[in-house]
């Protein structure tokens, strides 16, 4: 089940962004033309008034009924076909943006409040309408998680419960015979079958062992996390080693602006780049950086020789280098106490991650909700099989 619906973010210049900015310019600019004709046109403002009207539906039928009823009572369709002629007056077209705000202020939660006012306060009609689309399309995606969250909790019982009988008739049938990777798995990591260790090496970047069976429903989450996992620490590392190379720029307002751009040089692995293109882009973004720097009036002397190593250092990262294994020893050690510590408020967060606070905590909370699931449905019979050796 998707942890959290968002909008698939995509590099700024990517064609994709580009594509979706043109599309929306052409729609606006042309709602914009027909706004200018003598008379205006008001066709696609129509259209778009029944498309809002829509979006309301979506977002309160059977949450605020009340809210809905004055949805349908302003915003009918039927009553707009009816008064077109009216429509055409400026003043009606206000009114309508007036209701559309206001109503938006009603339903929305706590973190919009400020783009509403904002809203209200924009007085030219297409900018108005462009916003009034935008921040509707982010109250949809945070309703949806409402109820995913709501919901969850109810889901996650059944579904421990489902997979746990399912469990049972498998172990009656086969016992453990059919299960020898997991065992295997159980054995190397005796010490620790607390669901710590054994739950954090399955996203390691190694594939030494098989996976264990009774974790193959979850292959590619793993598979993911791993992904995850590698982009976190490579552009983490990366970070570290322009830091030993520059340290002006520990402490520099370009620090944050180099991570950004390091998520975006990692964002298409592995799906458009390879491991090693991906560490290309992170180079080229990184000596990009530092040569901005040292242009800068009290920058730093930076040589072509030192950008030339630090070139080196970075597309040579991988699972052996001690700057990405050191990176990664710390994102382990954050991860195993998360599983360990009952309170995770007292869990040190890894300073070498800093520069992707939100992403690492991302991969947490992903990791531990697929490790305590695993451990909520087989949890009983990986003591049972250690015990008994």
């Amino acid at each position: 089940m998707n942890y959290k619906f968002h909008d698939r973010s995509t590099a700024p210049d990517s064609f994709i962004t580009q594509f979706n900015k043109l599309a929306k310019d052409a729609y606006w600019n042309r709602m914009q033309d027909e706004l200018s004709l003598k008379p205006p046109s008001y066709n696609m403002v129509i259209q778009l008034i029944r498309d809002i009207k829509q979006s309301f539906k979506s977002l309160l039928r059977g949450k605020n009924d009340r809210a809905l009823y004055t949805v349908t009572l302003l915003l009918d369709e039927k009553q707009l076909m009816r008064g077109s002629t009216q429509v055409r007056n400026v003043a009606i077209l206000n009114e309508f943006r007036r209701i559309i705000t206001n109503l938006m202020g009603m339903v929305c939660c706590p973190a919009r409040d400020e783009e509403i006012m904002k809203l209200k306060r924009e007085t030219e009609p297409i900018a108005q309408l462009r916003g009034i689309m935008e921040v509707l399309e982010k109250m949809k995606y945070e309703m949806a998680n409402y109820l995913l969250a709501s919901t969850r909790a109810t889901i996650m019982h059944y579904s421990i419960n489902y997979e746990r009988e399912k469990f049972s008739e498998i172990r009656a049938a086969f016992g453990r015979k059919k299960f020898p990777n997991t065992m295997a798995w159980l054995k190397r990591t005796l010490s620790s079958i607390n669901s710590t260790h054994s739950g954090v090496v399955l996203i390691q970047i190694e594939k030494r062992y098989p996976l264990p069976e009774l974790l193959e429903i979850d292959a590619g989450r793993l598979v993911q996390l791993k992904e995850q996992m590698f982009r976190l620490c490579a552009c983490a590392a990366s970070m570290q080693i322009t830091f030993k190379s520059v340290p002006s720029i520990v402490t520099h307002p370009r620090r944050q602006h180099l991570a950004a751009q390091l998520t975006i040089a990692s964002t298409n692995f592995p799906v458009k780049y390879n491991q090693s293109e991906m560490l290309k882009n992170i180079c080229s973004c990184v000596v990009a950086s530092i040569t901005e720097h040292s242009q800068e009036s009290n920058g730093p002397l930076i040589s072509e020789n030192k950008k030339i190593s630090l070139y080196a250092q970075i597309v040579s990262i991988n699972c052996r280098t001690s700057a990405y294994s050191s990176v990664r020893v710390q994102l382990m050690a954050y991860l195993k106490n998360l599983l360990l510590i009952e309170n995770r408020q007292h869990v040190s967060f890894p300073v070498e991650f800093q520069d992707y606070r939100e992403q690492t905590i991302e991969l947490a909370r992903q990791f531990i909700i697929l490790v305590t699931f695993n451990f909520s449905v087989y949890g009983s019979f990986y003591l049972k099989a250690v015990n008994e050796g």
